[in-house]
């Protein structure tokens, strides 16, 4: 009788956020591999590659802790195999504010500030290590997504959020959350993919205004509201620094904040008004993905916030 199948070991690098623990959900509940949750990247050294077999550095936020964490990472790494495959998870805004449809051989520049340089950098660093893999998503939604799903859902259903007519026309390059755990668990199995690099975000994306209309009809923040140029002025001018801050101190000082609103900010609305369009049919094809449709992962999202929103965001 044949012994059962080892499991893979992987090592997931912040999986206390959003995007890590879906990971860890789906390693564990994969037939081939166990996730080994580390919250940072603090603990990381040698040692505690020992047993591993394949690393998913999932870290978000702050630029800071991206560079530092690829640091980290790939500096622990140089005494690992250099077949051990090292996912790293970048984002969307390596490219810069360039428009039209991207695919992964564009030049990536460091132009929407600090936390795309700080992607830029941590890819950089990632190049160094030969059978790592990087994702490069769009704009992640899905239950319990922090930004595309429940910063906006609060910002509909207090209708500060709508129509932007021409401010909105930018496209909305959406990957639902699930798939880019299975864009993850793909690249940390497919060979002969080391040193390449995967856009991640559902084909013929809606424009913005589509994303806020359809969403808001999804958590019944209807009528959607049609918001003016001037009161969208008002948003980034003057009440978005505010609110902004206080956000910063509530973080800082780890204050839970369920009733602080949050800020319409200009790199929101920047984002919706980049004709940006990325092509995703390399991953499609390597990593055999497949795209939640977008109703169906509106809906998820929705009926994940409404039965959340007395939480804090």
């Amino acid at each position: 009788m044949a012994g059962a199948m080892t499991k893979q070991r992987i090592l997931v690098i912040g999986a206390g956020n959003f995007i890590g623990s879906r990971v860890v959900s789906a390693l564990d509940g994969s037939d081939w591999a166990t996730a080994i949750p580390q919250a940072g990247y603090l603990e990381l050294a040698p040692a505690s590659l020992s047993g591993v077999d394949g690393i998913f550095n999932a870290t978000v936020g702050s630029p800071h802790a991206v560079i530092a964490a690829a640091r980290a990472l790939y500096s622990a790494t140089q005494e690992a195999s250099a077949s051990m495959r090292i996912v790293q998870l970048s984002s969307m805004t390596v490219y810069g504010s360039v428009e039209g449809v991207v695919y992964e051989s564009a030049a990536v520049s460091p132009d929407l500030g600090d936390y795309a340089s700080a992607h830029i950098d941590a890819e950089s660093i990632a190049a160094g290590h030969a059978n790592s893999v990087i994702l490069r998503p769009g704009c992640e939604y899905g239950p319990q997504c922090p930004d595309w799903s429940r910063r906006i859902a609060r910002l509909l259903l207090a209708h500060r959020l709508g129509d932007l007519g021409s401010a909105g026309d930018g496209f909305c390059n959406l990957v639902y959350i699930d798939d880019l755990a299975s864009a993850a668990l793909a690249s940390l199995r497919t060979s002969d993919i080391g040193g390449q690099a995967f856009n991640l975000a559902m084909p013929s994306p809606p424009t913005w205004n589509e994303y806020f209309i359809r969403f808001g009809v999804a958590l019944g923040a209807v009528p959607i509201r049609r918001i003016s140029a001037r009161r969208l002025k008002i948003e980034e001018k003057f009440l978005a620094p505010p609110l902004k801050a206080a956000q910063l101190v509530a973080h800082k000082f780890k204050i839970q904040t369920p009733f602080l609103a949050p800020a319409v900010t200009p790199s929101l609305l920047r984002a919706c008004r980049q004709e940006i369009k990325l092509e995703s049919a390399k991953a499609q094809s390597a990593l055999s993905m497949s795209w939640t449709p977008l109703e169906e992962g509106l809906s998820t999202a929705a009926a994940d916030f409404l039965g959340t929103a007395s939480q804090p965001p």
